[in-house]
């Protein structure tokens, strides 16, 4: 198993279903949050997949989804810092961009694996 396929196996076991299920267990139901990191850990897996185009799109899924969760957790650690980030609030809301919480360690979180997939992205294959 490569380490891409780890990477994006561990996001979608450790913080789509087993913290997904806590959330549901604790609200019972799925927040914004819990969809995010299990849709987007089962679409990596399933990008990299060698049945579905033998694999060749995902890079392109690992720079997109890299910029979006590397920018979620830096405006993240920027607003925790007690920097003011002007965001639209379109896309900033309830201390959540686009559904992805902006709290201390959700922020860092992001941040590992918007930068990790960015990461898989600029390598070549």
């Amino acid at each position: 198993m490569s380490h891409r396929s780890t990477h994006y196996w561990l996001w979608f076991v450790l913080f789509g279903v087993i913290a997904g299920g806590l959330t549901y267990l604790k609200a019972h139901q799925l927040d914004t949050e819990s969809l995010w990191l299990l849709l987007s850990g089962l679409l990596g897996i399933v990008f990299g997949a060698k049945w579905l185009n033998n694999g060749n799109w995902s890079r392109a899924y690992d720079i997109i989804i890299g910029i979006i969760f590397a920018l979620a957790g830096i405006f993240g650690l920027l607003i925790f810092g007690g920097i003011h980030v002007a965001l639209p609030a379109s896309i900033y809301a309830n201390g959540a961009l686009v559904g992805l919480s902006l709290g201390l360690l959700p922020s860092l979180i992001h941040t590992w694996l918007g930068l990790t997939s960015l990461s898989h992205g600029a390598r070549s294959k």
